[in-house]
């Protein structure tokens, strides 16, 4: 690709420090598009990275960047996604033509079935589009206490007086221990919603490659020293990002989920950040959209586009989802957690859970 000047290269953002530079300084700039994030999904999953760069020739300088994973399998053929196991990645390009960059990485991948892109707003008009989710984001810009009386007064307000009353206390893990405890919680979650738990591997990635560099956090509530919430939370210059939530579905009345987002936005006041996004929902799950907006956060489309169309399983809707889940609630927590193991460990079939 030669457009006024550019071109379009494949470089590796862990030895080419323009990438992560570029990321650093572009306003729309996300961990998600940080070369750390590109070594959590690979080590995590196998993914052949494919990071796409558009350079000004004359300068040496980088203009526009496309992460992107090459996923796929002799059943599903072969797939770019920026990215998968990320809610959204829309892709940095200054107001460039997105659409030439598609054709362009379309020749150059040939027997290439589709390319998923994940934005964070409307999509592209000429790209093949589905809207099943939103994400929340909360300013936070007000401070604590002002973001406080904004909080919806009984389900919010009163639950966190609740957990305070009733003895919860919040503190930041400090040692993997911590995130074996956190993923007990994750996997009864993912149990009560009928899906598999991720696999450990994500988790321990994370812990090693991001928390070093200061962009993991993973507070925890405990209730009588033992853990009953936690969420894994990506932080990236002033965004904090919500993700992966989960906690002891007996002690929901105690209120400690919502003590865990309380004491999270004091954090992240204090540390100066100036968004709080919520992680996304599906638009079918109304009461988790309720649940956020009851904090005060804006819901924000998400839209995957297509190009030039997809071909995937469908594992989110239809008869052999809805019994592969009633199977799932009834499976030891083990055997469940040896399923995500095989399911996040096939080409076919990863990415269509997330």
């Amino acid at each position: 690709m030669n457009h006024t000047g550019l071109n379009l290269q494949i470089v590796d953002p862990e030895t080419d420090q323009r990438w992560d530079d570029y990321v650093q300084t572009h306003p729309k700039g996300l961990i998600y598009h940080h070369s750390a994030w590109r070594r959590v999904l690979e080590s995590s999953f196998g993914y052949q990275p494919y990071y796409a760069a558009l350079q000004d020739s004359s300068r040496g300088q980088f203009q526009g960047v496309l992460p992107l994973m090459m996923a796929g399998s002799k059943i599903s053929g072969r797939r770019l996604i920026s990215l998968p196991f990320t809610s959204h990645c829309t892709p940095l390009l200054d107001g460039l033509d997105l659409e030439e960059l598609v054709d362009c990485l379309g020749r150059q991948c040939p027997g290439l079935g589709y390319l998923e892109l994940r934005f964070l707003g409307p999509a592209q008009p000429r790209l093949e589009s589905r809207k099943d989710y939103v994400t929340h984001t909360l300013e936070l810009g007000p401070g604590p206490e002002r973001l406080f009386k904004k909080f919806h007064p009984t389900s919010i307000r009163q639950r966190i007086k609740r957990a305070e009353r009733n003895g919860l206390k919040f503190r930041l893990a400090e040692t993997e221990n911590d995130l074996k405890e956190f993923f007990k919680l994750h996997i009864d979650v993912r149990k009560k919603h009928g899906l598999p738990p991720h696999r450990y591997a994500f988790f321990s990635n994370m812990w090693r490659i991001l928390k070093p560099k200061g962009m993991l956090l993973l507070p925890i509530v405990e209730h009588d020293g033992r853990a009953v919430a936690g969420a894994v939370i990506l932080r990236f210059r002033d965004t904090f990002i919500y993700e992966y939530g989960a906690s002891d579905q007996a002690k929901l009345h105690l209120g400690p989920n919502q003590l865990l987002i309380w004491e999270v936005i004091k954090l992240a006041c204090c540390q100066g950040a100036r968004v709080l996004d919520l992680g996304r929902s599906a638009i079918t799950h109304l009461s988790l959209i309720e649940f956020k907006t009851r904090w005060g956060a804006m819901t924000k489309q998400l839209t995957y586009c297509f190009y030039p169309k997809a071909r995937r399983f469908n594992t989110r809707d239809g008869l052999a989802r809805s019994m592969l889940g009633a199977i799932n609630r009834w499976l030891p927590n083990r055997v469940l957690q040896l399923e995500g193991e095989l399911i996040y460990g096939h080409p076919a079939l990863r990415t269509s859970f997330f």
